[in-house]
């Protein structure tokens, strides 16, 4: 056989291998949700924006007329509940997750008021929803505030701008062209590719908020530790160990974190501190989301999580 004629059959071989790549590639993105079927399934309803309330506040407004006063009763609270975390929730993801320019914890400031954090009188509900009521105030809950560093590292990862970008845009173009949808996805691989890369990095910040979150919880239970100098002092340096990224040593830091609690008459298991604990997360990319399992923050959230199985399950 003539060289010509193979190069012919390995370039017409190569072109069909690469129309069928293509061709299964097209099928793949078909059937994966858009942007917009991510929006609409999210819990909570956080990024239903402004455009479809508008679109829909004619037909609301006519209802509303329409009904007795008794069911506009009923039905107000709820709404406005929803439309309370929706803008909440909007606001901590776009105006603090997303903002490079922010620390990835700021809790010292706000220390004093520990002892009034749902996180700590009543753990049974601290629900997400409170977690970014919390966030979207100016003084913020400590404990809450320490379970946020993961996440703000998470959505500043590489991608995850264009990836809410588009999520948030969605509504304009609800069935998008592959290209799009191609594009879409790509974003969320870089974003998935870039936080496996840096697993390390998630788990030291989960190791070092850890201690952060029970110093929180340490003066929540004795309020009066909040005026100490030593206890600021001591706070102040976890904090720029967050933000600053410095080497870490997790043996050194419990040994540390057990002098300051002994020092304040608190004891570790009256707080729920482990000095054994050490992070090491376990990520799970799919289509739609990232999940991330045994880590301390997401045991913050277990009964929201167990009624979203729930949930899922029945449907």
């Amino acid at each position: 056989m003539k060289w010509k004629n193979l190069l012919k059959i390995i370039l017409i071989s190569g072109t069909l291998s690469a129309l069928v790549l293509i061709t299964t590639l097209i099928w793949g993105l078909s059937k994966l949700p858009s942007a917009f079927e991510i929006k609409q399934n999210i819990t909570p309803p956080a990024l239903k924006s402004s455009a479809v309330k508008t679109s829909n506040a004619s037909d609301t407004a006519t209802s509303e007329v329409a009904e007795p006063s008794k069911t506009q009763n009923e039905q107000a609270p709820v709404k406005s509940e929803k439309e309370q975390i929706a803008k909440n929730t909007e606001q901590v993801l776009l105006q603090d997750f997303l903002d490079t320019r922010k620390p990835l914890v700021e809790t010292c400031r706000n220390l004093a008021q520990a002892s009034q954090s749902h996180f700590f009188r009543d753990p049974q509900n601290a629900s997400a929803k409170y977690f970014f009521e919390s966030l979207a105030l100016e003084s913020k809950d400590p404990l809450v505030e320490t379970a946020a560093p993961v996440l703000r590292f998470m959505f500043r990862a590489p991608g995850m701008q264009s990836v809410v970008d588009m999520v948030m845009k969605s509504e304009a173009e609800k069935d998008p062209g592959l290209l799009k949808k191609a594009e879409f996805y790509y974003e969320i691989y870089r974003a998935g590719e870039y936080l496996k890369n840096h697993k390390s990095d998630i788990d030291m910040i989960l190791q070092k908020t850890y201690n952060m979150h029970h110093l929180a919880k340490a003066v929540a239970q004795k309020p009066e530790l909040a005026k100490d100098s030593a206890t600021l002092s001591f706070c102040e340096q976890m904090e720029m160990n967050v933000n600053e990224s410095g080497s870490y040593d997790a043996e050194e830091a419990a040994a540390e974190m057990l002098k300051f609690l002994n020092d304040a008459g608190v004891d570790p298991k009256s707080i729920g501190y482990d000095p054994k604990y050490r992070s090491q997360v376990k990520m799970n990319l799919s289509s739609t989301q990232l999940n991330i399992n045994d880590a301390w923050v997401v045991r913050l959230f277990a009964r929201d999580i167990e009624k979203a199985h729930k949930e899922s399950a029945k449907n």
